[in-house]
Parts: C-alpha cells; sequence; structure tokens
C-alpha cells in the first residue's frame, strides 16, 4: 500500500511538471520542505531550471522579478502550512503589477485538516482574490482522467498570462509516503494544451474616430506612466522587440508635434530613438504654477500608470477634465482622480502606429510645442549645474543612469529612488531597461526582486535607499551567490527620508522617531559578512566611477553612498526652486 502510494504520488507530481514544462514554463523557485518532496523531484526530472530559496518570503519576490524580467510564468513551489503565507507580499505585488506566477503550496491530506496534525491549516483560499485562479487538486487518485492534470495546467497557465495576467494558485495535498527508492514517474505523458491569444486591437472605425480626436486637439501631451515590462506570452505567441513601445509613441507624438512625459519605468524614456520630443524634467518643470496653470491641455493621451511624481500627477489631475484617453491592454481602469473620458483597451505600441499612420505630420500648436521644449532645455542646464556639484541624492540618481551600458537593467526602489530617478537622471539614446515594484509601491524585496530579474538580465543594477536595502537583509547572501554582473547601490540617508517632503517633518517631537526611523544598522559590514565585494564612500560624486568599476570586473558587489539627509534635502529644494524661478519667468514673458 505504502508503495503504491509513493508510486502514485511520483506519477501524479511527474505530470504536473511536465504540463508546465510543456505549457513554457521554464523556472521553478523552491522553498525546501517535506511535503512538497514529489513536485519538488518532479520540477527536478522536468528538466526545469530550479532556484533553491530557503526564505519563502525571499523566493516570493526572487520568483516576481525572474517572472518580469522573462515575460513567462515562474512556478513557486513549497511545503503545507504557514509556508505559503510568507509569499504573501510578493503576490499582492504580482496581482498589482499583473505577473505571471504559479503559486504552488503543498497540503496534507483532507483527513488531516482541522484535526490536530502538525503544519496543517486550510490553504483552499490562501491568497484570497489576490489569484486570477484557485485550484485544489485533491490527493492524487488513481482514478482520474487522463487529462486532469494537463487540463489543470492550461487553465492555470492561461489565466496567469491572459487578458488580466497575475499570479495563480494549485494546492497539491500529499499522502505519506512522499518517496521511495522504488517509485517511479512511469505513466501517461503529460498533453500539450495550448490557449492562443492575438495582439489586444480594437476596430479600424475606432481608430479612425480616436485619431480625429487627437488630430483636432492642437494642446496635446502623451504621458506614459509606469508599465510593467513582463510579455506575459507563451512560447509560440509574438513577441515585441525591447523599445517597441517607446518608438511608437515617440512616432506618434513626432507626427502630432506633441510632447512627450515617460517616466523612467514607462518603457519610452530610455531608448534609441529621436527624443526631441521628450519632456525629461516634467516633474521639476510642472512646480512652475504659472507654467503648470498657462499650459492647459485640449487632451491627455494616458498610457500605463498614473503618474509617480506629484507635480505631473497634480497637473494630469487639475486639467484631465478637458479631455483624458487612457490606454490599457488589459482594461485595468487608472485614473485615481476620476477625470478620464475614454479606455481604450488595446495594446499601447500597436493603437500609436495605427493612429500615426492616419493623421498628417504637425497638427499640433508650435507655440504650444516650443513652450515645452524650452521649459525642458531651462530645466536641463539649471539640473546640470546643480547635478554637478553637492552631496544629493538627485546627482545619485543621474550617475547611476549615466554609468550603466548600452542594454543593461536598472531596479529602483519605490520611495525617493525612483521619484529622483524621474525628476534628475534625463534620458538616453541607449537601451535602458528600468524595472520597478509599482504596482502596491512598497519596498517589499526589493533585493530578491532584483535578482530574480537578474537570472534572465545582465548587466542589473539596484538603486535603493537604506530602508528598502535593510528591509530585504534577508536576500543578501543570496545576492552574494550570483554568479553574474549584479550591483546594489545603497544610498543611505540615515531613515525614511521622503518623509522629510510631507507635512510630519514639522511635528516637533513624532518625525524622527515614527517617520525617519534610523535603521542604525552598519549595512557594508553587513554586506561583507555575507559574501558581497564592498565599496563605501561619503563622495557622491565617486557613484560612477565605482559603479563603472564594479560593472567592469563583474559577480556580486554592493556600492554604500553615505549621505545626509538635511544637507541633501537642502540642495534638491534650491535646484528645484532654480528650475522653477527659470521656468516661471519664461512662460510669464511668452504670455506677455
Amino acid at each position: 500500500m505504502n508503495n503504491d502510494r509513493a508510486a502514485l504520488a511520483t506519477r501524479w507530481a511527474a505530470q504536473l511538471a511536465g504540463a508546465f514544462k510543456l505549457g513554457g514554463v521554464r523556472h521553478a523557485v523552491i522553498s525546501p520542505g517535506s511535503r512538497n518532496t514529489p513536485f519538488v523531484l518532479a520540477l527536478h526530472n522536468a528538466g526545469l531550471t530550479t532556484h533553491v530559496v530557503i526564505d519563502e518570503r525571499s523566493a516570493g519576490f526572487f520568483a516576481l522579478g525572474l517572472a518580469r524580467a522573462s515575460g513567462t510564468p515562474v512556478v513557486l513551489s513549497c511545503t503545507s502550512g504557514s509556508a505559503g503565507s510568507h509569499w504573501w507580499p510578493a503576490v499582492i505585488e504580482a496581482d498589482k503589477s499583473g505577473v505571471p506566477l504559479v503559486l504552488c503550496t503543498a497540503d496534507r491530506p483532507p483527513e488531516l485538516i482541522d484535526v490536530g496534525a502538525p503544519q496543517s491549516i486550510d490553504q483552499t483560499h490562501l491568497f484570497g482574490h489576490k489569484v486570477r485562479l484557485t485550484r485544489d487538486l485533491g490527493a492524487p487518485h488513481p482514478h482520474a482522467p487522463v487529462g486532469f492534470l494537463s487540463t489543470v495546467v492550461a487553465q492555470a497557465l492561461d489565466a496567469a498570462t491572459g487578458t488580466r495576467p497575475g499570479p495563480v494558485h494549485l494546492n497539491l495535498p500529499f499522502r505519506k509516503p512522499l518517496w521511495s527508492p522504488e517509485a517511479t514517474d512511469t505513466g501517461t505523458p503529460p498533453r500539450r494544451i495550448r490557449t492562443l491569444r492575438g495582439p489586444v486591437r480594437i476596430s479600424e472605425r475606432a481608430v479612425d474616430q480616436l485619431a480625429s480626436r487627437l488630430e483636432s486637439s492642437p494642446r496635446g501631451v502623451i504621458v506614459v506612466g509606469h508599465r510593467e515590462i513582463a510579455r506575459h506570452v507563451l512560447p509560440g505567441a509574438p513577441a515585441r522587440e525591447e523599445g517597441t513601445l517607446g518608438t511608437a509613441v515617440h512616432h506618434l507624438a513626432e507626427t502630432l508635434g506633441w510632447p512627450v512625459i515617460a517616466e523612467p519605468t514607462s518603457g519610452a524614456r530610455f531608448g534609441r530613438w529621436d527624443p526631441t520630443g521628450l519632456i525629461a524634467h516634467a516633474d521639476p518643470i510642472l512646480r512652475s504654477p504659472i507654467f503648470a496653470a498657462q499650459m492647459v491641455p485640449d487632451l491627455i493621451l494616458r498610457i500605463g500608470q498614473d503618474p509617480t511624481n506629484t507635480s505631473v500627477h497634480s497637473w494630469t489631475a487639475r486639467h484631465g477634465h478637458r479631455g483624458t484617453v487612457m490606454v490599457d491592454p488589459t482594461g485595468t481602469w487608472q485614473d485615481p482622480h476620476h477625470v478620464a473620458d475614454t479606455l481604450v483597451v488595446a495594446d499601447p505600441a500597436w493603437l500609436c502606429e495605427a493612429l500615426a499612420a492616419r493623421i498628417p505630420e504637425r497638427t499640433a500648436s508650435v507655440g504650444w510645442f516650443e513652450t515645452w521644449l524650452r521649459a525642458e532645455r531651462l530645466a536641463s542646464q539649471i539640473l546640470g549645474h546643480h547635478l554637478h556639484s553637492g552631496q544629493w541624492e538627485g546627482r545619485i540618481a543621474a550617475e547611476v543612469v549615466r554609468a550603466i551600458p548600452d542594454g543593461g537593467w536598472l531596479h529602483v526602489a519605490s520611495s525617493m529612488p525612483i521619484r529622483d530617478l524621474d525628476a534628475f537622471a534625463g534620458s538616453r539614446t541607449a537601451q535602458l531597461t528600468v524595472a520597478a515594484s509599482r504596482g502596491a509601491n512598497g519596498i517589499d524585496g526589493t533585493l530578491a526582486t532584483a535578482l530574480g530579474e537578474a537570472q534572465v538580465a545582465s548587466p542589473l543594477v539596484v538603486l535603493t535607499g537604506d530602508l528598502a536595502a535593510v528591509h530585504d537583509l534577508g536576500s543578501l547572501r543570496m545576492c552574494a551567490q550570483h554568479r553574474g554582473t549584479f550591483v546594489i547601490v545603497v544610498v543611505d540617508n540615515s531613515g525614511g527620508g521622503i518623509f522629510q517632503h510631507l507635512p510630519i517633518s514639522q511635528h516637533p517631537d513624532g518625525f524622527e522617531r515614527y517617520f525617519i526611523t534610523d535603521p542604525q544598522a552598519d549595512i557594508p559590514a553587513l554586506a561583507h559578512a555575507s559574501g558581497l565585494t564592498v565599496h563605501t564612500s561619503h563622495d557622491v560624486g565617486a557613484v560612477g566611477p565605482l559603479l563603472r568599476q564594479a560593472l567592469k570586473h563583474g559577480g556580486a558587489h554592493l556600492i554604500h553612498i553615505r549621505v545626509a539627509r538635511e544637507t541633501s534635502f537642502a540642495l534638491r529644494s534650491d535646484a528645484l526652486a532654480a528650475v522653477r524661478l527659470a521656468v516661471d519667468a519664461d512662460v510669464s514673458e511668452v504670455v506677455r
């Protein structure tokens, strides 16, 4: 009986793993345990690339990054009990960002639930509505239909990569014995079941109507917010070349004569296209109250998420009611201020090219476009001066972007790093892929997520603050074992610098204790103890040379840059004030 159970579990797990392999899955992230033994061995035998991560929390974020960078679903495997609950923060981000994860929790069989057995909880709806599909497969059964497991896997992969991509959950109960030396996976091989999906498009008539609306809007702007970089395609489906969205956006903008406001993670900021109409310093520019009030758009074409930086976000909210068209291929409503009048559910790159083909060149107001370009030139000149002097975070963001080679990757932590990158890093006519976890906007799992991306993307640089780095110390050892080129740049300003920009900074006694929360951690020592090559400096100007050196040598490095928070805050304020005054004066002259 026991040998029969072990053999059944082995065959059952082999069919599951084989079906995942046939369905296009290439990577599995495994957290060791006992109850997932059959599935772990099956994943290994199926020929998937397996990654062993002991801590389930780190494993979840590692898989998130790996799925994001590869564009294909990644299987996660853990034992029963509380193990799967440690995936929760990564599942939340995968849900909000639309990243395909397949969460496979091993479980006790039903007769061991709610009777005092160890490591047994009700796992059937462990992730609630955060997953696109949840199935409890039940314990292996000798009389299950031959194609049952292949069908379940096909449904799970379709749900993870389909109309609204995201995580899915399969609960896998197994009875003991979980393995025996005599057990083999000989049995009916899994079937390949495919779901074929084409590009998301709208009708020719709808494209014509939208093109007419754009053409009749002389004061328009294209705003491209954060977009998830995962392609969410299975083998056999068409994959876009890197940079296609940016090329299409800038082609449409050039045709219309509209400016483009593109965030670093949008796919339209760094690339091999003509950046003439790119407003890379929109955040400092729109801090000018005169400019923000005078530059009233007829129409905003919005792609991706709502803008991150406050000034751009406020400007689109203030004027968006005049006309805002959102574009999202999944149909997600990205409009927290409720100003949009149209949602276009279509592939953004295809739509931009289709619109450009229908519109005569330069339909916009020349004065509108030139005013934006003058403001961009002013901001670039002024910030260029401020960025070449002073010890502040904006300079670090600019130095990091300049040091990464063409074709490289940058993962940016939430909080101040992503905002500094947007406001101060400018643009480059080089292909630079910028990734960030902007779904839930948390600092959770920054290092583990970036390391997952680094499995298929190299070289990869991480730009993070000290709080986010300390929050993910459990992943440092894993980072040190990476064999590719992986560099962590930690901006250490002794706590949560973003709160310095909020009203709570004026609180007389609660600000430092409850909001800045200096971690008081020796990050270089911790990184060195974990096995990383460590570089430290108090000179912000050393970031570029140190990063280039680390990238040249390869391997896993941590660059620790100490910044005085109050000094950096003052220098940032001075730089932004200088841009604001110059843009105010320029646009006032135009109005007169």
